[in-house]
Parts: structure tokens; sequence; C-alpha cells
């Protein structure tokens, strides 16, 4: 009787787990087909996005061509219209470019003032060898050139001093010396004394030590003398110089490599003022136009 009682237990629950077992096995077979119908819908879904995106795509890569192409056009009509915009505007000008940074050239802008009439264009580059770093290099520097600094700070502000007095006075005596010792670099045909001055620079170090250096305390010098200065620089430098010299209230160009730039800065030297470009610091991207120098 125990014997048939176990057979019995032993059976009922063989079945209830083959029963068990069975219905694991059909929710699980129907779980798959649920899975996939699911991953169905997600690469139906995906295809979807994919070809939204890929319209949305193809609809910005052609209004990209058109303005590439409009962009073109600009160009050219903006390179045939320069010369007649620019054409004598300046006339009785004798400017100076004073580029005061090695890592930046701006021998692009001379066409421009050919252009613009101007009596002279000259350009002086000041090279890095000009920034004192030590104290022996500013001693030595007060005994050629017969300066009374005790200082690196003194010595350096006495030599940008007698540089900024010699393009004032036309000292050439000076001006040659300071080549001599490559401190500076000129154009052969430069013509001295000038009464419009452009600081040409551009920072790659966040101390922006030409900046502070030599590039201010040459605006500084200018402004105190009544003698008109401006500072460029270009689209691409790594630094802008832009917000300090507008805190020196100077005007001030950003995109001087650029046509409307070289615009920009004919009409500024003709009387305009302000701060023009393209980058934040500017207040509009040209001036309303040329002042008639009388």
């Amino acid at each position: 009787m125990i014997i048939n009682l176990k057979y019995y237990v032993v059976t009922i629950v063989a079945i209830f787990l083959a029963i068990g077992i069975g219905i694991f096995i059909g929710i699980m077979m129907d779980g798959q087909d649920l899975i996939v119908d699911q991953q169905q819908q997600i690469v139906t879904q995906l295809q979807l996005k994919f070809d939204e995106f890929k319209q949305k795509h193809d609809e910005l890569q052609e209004r990209i061509d058109f303005l590439n192409i409009e962009r073109e056009k600009n160009i050219k009509f903006i390179d045939k219209v320069y010369p007649e915009i620019v054409m004598n505007k300046l006339t009785d000008l004798d400017v100076l470019i004073i580029e005061t940074t090695e890592d930046y050239s701006y021998l692009g802008l001379y066409d421009s003032f050919e252009k613009a009439g101007v009596n002279s264009v000259s350009s002086l580059l000041i090279k890095d060898s000009f920034l004192i770093n030590d104290l022996s290099h500013a001693q030595q520097i007060a005994i050629d050139f017969d300066l009374n600094g005790n200082t690196v700070e003194e010595i350096q502000g006495q030599l940008i001093e007698l540089l900024c007095n010699a393009l004032v006075s036309g000292n050439y005596e000076i001006i040659n010396s300071l080549k001599e010792k490559i401190m500076i670099d000129f154009s052969d045909q430069m013509k001295l004394p000038v009464n419009s001055i452009i600081i040409a620079s551009g920072s790659i170090d966040k101390e922006k030590n030409i900046l502070n250096k030599i590039d201010l305390p040459l605006i500084h010098y200018f402004k105190n003398n009544s003698i008109p200065v401006m500072a460029v620089e270009k689209t691409s430098v790594i630094y802008s110089n832009i917000p300090e010299y507008k805190k020196a209230r100077v005007s001030t160009v950003d995109n001087v490599d650029t046509v409307i730039g070289k615009v920009a800065l004919m009409m500024v030297l003709s009387g305009q003022e302000g701060n023009f470009g393209e980058k934040e610091t500017a207040e509009a991207l040209i001036p309303e136009g040329f002042i008639t120098i009388e």
C-alpha cells in the first residue's frame, strides 16, 4: 500500500512537472516570436530614420552647394568693384604698417593702398629679438643706444620710445642701427615721417607678451602725440588682440585678410571710427562709407 502511494505521488509530480515544462517551453517559443517581432520593428524604425536623415542630408548638401556658388559669385563681384570703391580715396596719406609679430604676414595690404592712391606706404617689422628677456641683454641695449633705465621693463619702454621718436622725426640713423642689430626690418622704400600708423599683429600665446610690451606702448605713444593709429589682424590669428585694442580706444579691423576687411581698413584711414570685422568684438562688418580727405 505504501509503495503504491509513493508511485502515485511520483506519477502526479511527474505529470505536473511535464505540464510545467511544456508551459515554459510554449512561453519561451512565444517570447522568441515576440522578440523577433520587436527586433523587426526596431529595424523598420531605423530604416525610416535613416531614410529621413538621408533626405535631410541631401537637402542640406544642395543648400551648401547653392551657397558656395553664390559665395563664389559674391567674391568675383567684390573683386571687380573693389578697385572702384577705394580708387584714390586716400590721397596725400603717408602710411606706415608696423608689424609687431613674425608669426603673421601682412604683405597683402600693399596692393590695397596703391589702389587707394596713398602718397606712400611703408612697412616695418618688429622682430622677436626686439623683446628684452633678461637684465644683461637690457644693459647691453642701454649701452648701445645710450638709455638710462635700470630694469628690463624700464629699458624696454625706453627702447619703444626711441623707435617711435625716430619714426615720427624721420631719424634714419636710429632706424638703421636697430636694423643692423636685427631688431627690426623695413622696406627699402620706407618714407619718414608718416601721418597714419597701422599696428598689424595677432598673438600665438595666451600671455600676449608682444601685445603688452610692444603693441600697447606703441599705441599709447602715437595717441599721446596726436598721430592717427589703428590696429588690424587676420581672421586666422590664434589669440585675438582686438579686446585689448578696444580698451585702448583705437579703431580696429579683425578680418583684414579679406577684401571686405581691406575696404573697412581704407574707410577707417579716411576718418571713420569703430571696431569692424567678423569676430564677436566687432560692432559692424564695415563702416558706412569713406570720409573725404581734403
